[in-house]
């Protein structure tokens, strides 16, 4: 399991002034209670399911700052949900204009958030699993069944097959509606609560009766239909 490394996660914290590299945002990337509110990153994806998958590079350029990106996590759904608008060399250039003057200095502090980053973006998928896990190999240990420590990792539980979660192009496309309802209630100054921006959220869970990513993908159009809706609602779609 290859991640950026901690130096790498220092360049780019100290470059970027704790805050979202969207020009369109000023949040923290981590709060002044030391929350991790923002994420790391990939311009050019990770894996090869991901968006902007370049698959002739290597694994070291993969996690080096200069293809990693801070945004909180709201921007960072947009950003991987459109790929259209959100090239790799539009996201260069947003990169570049907004670590532009940023400090080169390495402090504790820089350390302490870099780790706390780090930390937040470790994680472990399991995608339909039927042999051995190894995590970390070559070099790991193997084993039919595995045990992680989750109060610094995050286990994520692939979708399983024939489910929306299972089906690249619905995700990006549902999260992307997902951002517009959220830009809508931000656009809306008649509310200052910040729960607005996670109503949509319990408004799905509500009304398919769990995680919509769980649902057969026979229950897209559905689940389309009831975020279009949404999206109408607000003061804005009116």
């Amino acid at each position: 399991m290859t991640t950026p490394t901690l130096a790498s996660v220092k360049r780019l914290f100290a470059r970027c002034r704790n805050q979202c590299a969207h020009p369109d945002c000023n949040l923290p990337v981590i709060e002044e209670s030391d929350t991790v509110t923002g994420d790391i990153c990939h311009i050019k994806a990770a894996s090869p399911s991901g968006p902007r998958y370049d698959p002739a590079q290597d694994d070291a350029a993969r996690h080096d700052a200069k293809n990693l990106i801070l945004l909180c996590t709201r921007h960072h759904r947009i950003v991987d949900a459109d790929e259209r608008t959100y090239t790799v060399d539009v996201l260069m250039k947003m990169k570049q204009a907004h670590e532009q003057g940023g400090m080169l200095e390495i402090t504790p502090q820089t350390t302490r958030a870099a780790e706390r980053l780090l930390a937040n973006y470790t994680s472990v998928v399991v995608h339909a699993n039927s042999g051995q896990i190894a995590v970390n190999s070559p070099g790991a240990m193997q084993a039919n069944t595995l045990n992680v420590n989750v109060t610094k990792k995050k286990v994520t539980i692939a979708a399983p097959q024939g489910s929306i979660g299972s089906d690249q192009a619905m995700i990006s496309y549902l999260t992307y509606l997902i951002g517009r309802y959220q830009e809508y209630q931000k656009a809306d100054t008649s509310k200052d609560d910040r729960l607005k921006y996670v109503l949509i959220h319990n408004a799905l869970k509500r009304e398919f009766k769990g995680n919509w990513k769980l649902l057969a993908v026979a229950r897209f159009g559905d689940v389309v239909a009831f975020h279009q809706g949404r999206n109408d609602t607000t003061r804005v779609g009116k």
